[in-house]
C-alpha cells in the first residue's frame, strides 16, 4: 500500500534547498545517528502510509511569520495534483487510479494545530494544509511555522480554537539564502570548528556579555543569548548536504536555528540557508545581527 501512495513533497535537489528524512513504515522508532558528531534525531512514529519528515525543506516550505499563516498556499475541496505536492502548494500526492474512493476530509484549509514533534522534543504549533480519509484513515500534511514538512495521523494532532490562535503573540523568523563560493564541507568546517568561535562570536555578541564556556556549542558557531534550554541538537551529514538544527525552550517559548549547506554542481557555488526564531520586539536587532554573521561565514570560508 505504501508504494503506491506517492508522498512528493521533499524532491531531493539543490536548487530548491530540498532534502529530508523518510520515515520508516516497519519501526516504531527510528534514529539518525552520524558517528562522528555522535548526534542523534528521533523520528516520529509513522502512520501507516508512511510519510516525509522534512525539516530541513526550507526551499519548498519556508518558514511562516505566525501573522501571515493564513496565506499560505492550499488545494481545498479536491485532492492535490502531483505538481501541486512538487510546489510547496500541497503535500501528498494520492494514485487516484488506484484509490479511487481517496478524498479530502470536509475542512477548510489552513488551520493552525499543535503537534507534538518528537525530533525537536517540543509541543509545536503547525499549519495543516491538507486532511484526508484514504482507505478509511485519516492523515493530515503539515508545514512547520520554522520551516520544513511532516505528515501524521489525524489524532496526533489538536486543532487550535479561535482564542488559542488569538492568544498567540506576533513573532518573525529570520531567513537568509546565500552563495558562497567554497565547497560544502568549507563552510562545514566554519561553522562548527571551535577555531572559528571567537571570530564568530564578535558578530553575534559585539559587547562582550557571553562568557565563552556560556556561548560555545560543538554544534555551530553561533548563539542567541535568549534561546532557553535546548531541548534537541542535531548536526552531520544529511542525504548529501549539511545540517544543523538545534531546538530550545524555556516558559512555553520555543525558538530554533536551522543551518543549511548544500552545493549546486552547475554554479559550482554552495548555498546556505539560515532560519532562527522567532523573535519578538528584538526582531529587526537580531535580524542584523544574523546578517552580519552570515557575512563573516562567507567571508572565513571563501579564504578557507
Amino acid at each position: 500500500m505504501q508504494s503506491q501512495i506517492i508522498f512528493t513533497a521533499c524532491i531531493l535537489c539543490l536548487h530548491a534547498s530540498i532534502s529530508c528524512t523518510q520515515i520508516s513504515t516497519t519501526a516504531e522508532s527510528k534514529s539518525i545517528e552520524e558517528s562522528d558528531q555522535k548526534q542523534t534525531i528521533m523520528v516520529q512514529e509513522p502512520h501507516s502510509y508512511g510519510g516525509w519528515y522534512c525539516p530541513d525543506n526550507l526551499g519548498g516550505f519556508p518558514a511562516v511569520d505566525i501573522s501571515d499563516w493564513k496565506i499560505v498556499p492550499v488545494v481545498n475541496g479536491r485532492m492535490a495534483t502531483k505538481e501541486e505536492t512538487q510546489n510547496g502548494t500541497s503535500l501528498i500526492f494520492v494514485d487516484l487510479e488506484k484509490y479511487p474512493d481517496a478524498k479530502p476530509l470536509d475542512m477548510v484549509m489552513p488551520k493552525l494545530a499543535r503537534y507534538y514533534n518528537r525530533s525537536s522534543r517540543k509541543d509545536e504549533i503547525v499549519i495543516v494544509i491538507q486532511a484526508l480519509n484514504i482507505s478509511n484513515d485519516s492523515v493530515v500534511g503539515f508545514r512547520f511555522l520554522n520551516g520544513g514538512n511532516g505528515s501524521a495521523r489525524m489524532n496526533e494532532i489538536k486543532f487550535l480554537s479561535h482564542d488559542e490562535i488569538n492568544n498567540i503573540s506576533p513573532s518573525h523568523f529570520v531567513t537568509i539564502r546565500m552563495d558562497i563560493d567554497a565547497t560544502k564541507n568549507e563552510i562545514w568546517e566554519v561553522l562548527t570548528a571551535p577555531a572559528y568561535f571567537k571570530t564568530l562570536q564578535a558578530e553575534f555578541d559585539k559587547g562582550h556579555m557571553l562568557a565563552e564556556e556560556q556561548t560555545y556549542s560543538p554544534k555551530v558557531n553561533f548563539k542567541y543569548a535568549h534561546a532557553g534550554e535546548i531541548t534537541a541538537e542535531y548536526a552531520g551529514d544529511l542525504y548529501g548536504n549539511k545540517y544543523v538544527q538545534i531546538d530550545a525552550e524555556s516558559d512555553g517559548f520555543q525558538y530554533v536555528e536551522k543551518f543549511f549547506v548544500g552545493e549546486n554542481e552547475e554554479t559550482e557555488l554552495s548555498e546556505m540557508v539560515v532560519v532562527c526564531g522567532p523573535y519578538g520586539d528584538d526582531y529587526e536587532a537580531q535580524k542584523q545581527i544574523l546578517t552580519d554573521w552570515a557575512n563573516k561565514v562567507k567571508e572565513l570560508s571563501e579564504e578557507y
